[in-house]
């Protein structure tokens, strides 16, 4: 059904990501506690479609937070909603997680009446049954300090592709898939298109840690190591190694490089890089 647009405010239920706290996005999001079960019984006589009412029960029971969004009218409520896809989609990557928004209501979940309009955002249930990530103190406090540099960043494809990459791998279920996925997000910070494995490796080393040679030739071994394996994944070859670790290690690095970009709030530049 897509995101409506009602009022002056509306709530996106997030299912695998857990807060404890407000966590202001910026003047007109926040990401707010779900202290409670999506309640049924008041809502219930609401949902008339089935599949309707099958997503808000699969997903209804295991919300963890919810994103509150305000605006002046409901024609600028319904963009800004649609737009704050896009901020669930960043926390996903910037928390290494898989945060998912199926369901859209009217008012927060701990304040649902019978009077509230609850709808079906999408229809994929990628993140069903899976862990929930909780938000850290030292979460809240990176996101309160550099989360407004994302924003801007958005707006380059070489970057939104690195997000999207990392927030969308665990929703593939073989991990050969989801290597070549997560090092695409890799490569598109870095625009490389030649001598692969060496140039990604001393760019990643050099953005990662310029001002520590002992730490930066350690990520540039372990770039080649994971890089070599993505090719083996991407090819078909054999694999050294547990795949499922190597699938870890390669988002735990695609999370790095994400943040380390929000935070110096630029994207690699290979030019300067080689110096």
């Amino acid at each position: 059904m897509g995101i409506l647009g009602i009022g002056t405010e509306t709530y996106l239920y997030i299912n695998g990501l857990v807060v404890n706290e407000e966590v202001k996005i910026n003047d007109n999001k926040a990401l707010l506690p779900a202290p409670c079960e999506l309640p049924f019984d008041i809502l219930s006589k609401s949902i008339k479609n089935d599949i309707d009412y099958s997503i808000a029960v699969l997903f209804g029971k295991s919300i963890g937070s919810q994103l509150k969004i305000i605006a002046d009218n409901p024609k600028d409520l319904a963009v800004t909603a649609w737009n704050s896809q896009w901020d669930i989609i960043l926390l996903s990557a910037i928390l290494n997680c898989t945060a998912t928004w199926n369901l859209q209501c009217t008012n927060s979940i701990d304040n649902i009446t019978r009077t509230s309009t609850l709808t079906i955002t999408n229809y994929h249930v990628h993140g069903l049954g899976g862990e929930s990530y909780i938000i850290s103190a030292d979460d809240v406090k990176w996101i309160k300090e550099y989360f407004i540099n994302a924003k801007p960043l958005m707006d380059n494809e070489r970057f939104s592709t690195a997000v999207h990459s990392s927030a969308s791998y665990k929703w593939h279920s073989l991990p050969r898939v989801q290597l070549a996925v997560l090092w695409m997000g890799i490569e598109s910070l870095f625009e490389v298109s030649s001598e692969l494995v060496f140039r990604i490796s001393l760019y990643a080393a050099k953005f990662l840690e310029r001002n520590d040679e002992e730490k930066a030739l350690d990520v540039f071994n372990e770039v080649k190591r994971l890089y070599r394996a993505r090719s083996s994944a991407v090819h078909g070859g054999k694999i050294k190694g547990d795949l499922s670790v190597l699938v870890n290690e390669s988002s735990l690095l695609l999370n790095k490089l994400i943040k380390k970009c929000i935070e110096k709030n630029e994207l690699p530049n290979v030019d300067k890089l080689l110096f």
